[in-house]
């Protein structure tokens, strides 16, 4: 427990470097610090964990895939791999999700589905006029936020069988995503603000902090 308490400030200490490097503008500084933010939550999620999820641990290795490429977010084929990379964490995660749900003897709660997915894919819509994609990358955005609004909708259930904190957490995480991505997706087509940088960062740092932490504490 420890160790794992020992690698969470890690990763906490080099967040905030990432954050000041981007206040700052040390881009040598920001390229290497984005490098080493998931490795210390990666290593606390394993050494924390009774039994480490496969699916958990390959979220994580392609978010920091998807952090090293965005680097060169100015390639165009560094950019495509890197939401590739990030677009295949989110479906791991919603594996990991399933498979809590079912560990707990739950199934899908339909009648909440209901409720919920309407007004969370009218927000996507709403995002999607908001980002306005070239025609070329229309389909990618959709299909990425169909997949961002279904890690929540099994987030809000793993929230519903586990109303607690640790489920909170994991809620939060994913609304987090979705905040961050749609940023990003925001700004793909604008000149990034220095504002929008770091907001990017500091939503997706918390939703993978809050997931992974959130898991942590489902045990």
């Amino acid at each position: 427990m420890n160790t794992m308490w020992m690698f969470l400030y890690i990763f906490a200490f080099v967040t905030l470097v990432h954050i000041c490097t981007i206040v700052l503008k040390k881009e040598t500084l920001r390229r290497i610090s984005k490098c080493l933010i998931i490795p210390p939550l990666l290593v606390a999620y394993i050494v924390g964990s009774g039994s480490p999820l496969l699916f958990v641990i390959l979220a994580l290795i392609l978010g920091w895939l998807g952090d090293v490429l965005l680097i060169r977010i100015d390639r165009k084929k560094y950019f495509q791999l890197g939401l590739a990379s990030f677009l295949l964490g989110h479906i791991c995660y919603i594996i990991v999700f399933f498979q809590g749900l079912s560990f707990f003897g739950s199934g899908i709660n339909f009648p909440a589905i209901l409720i919920f997915a309407p007004p969370t894919f009218a927000l996507g819509a709403v995002v999607f006029r908001l980002i306005k994609p070239t025609k070329e990358m229309a389909v990618p955005v959709i299909v990425y936020m169909i997949v961002l609004v279904l890690m929540s909708l099994t987030g809000f259930q793993v929230f519903l069988v586990n109303p607690g904190v640790a489920g909170l957490l994991i809620l939060s995480g994913c609304f987090n995503f979705m905040v961050s991505d749609t940023i990003l997706a925001y700004y793909t087509f604008r000149k990034l603000r220095l504002s929008g940088a770091v907001l990017i960062m500091a939503f997706y740092i918390l939703a993978q902090a809050e997931i992974v932490i959130g898991l942590l504490l489902l045990g």
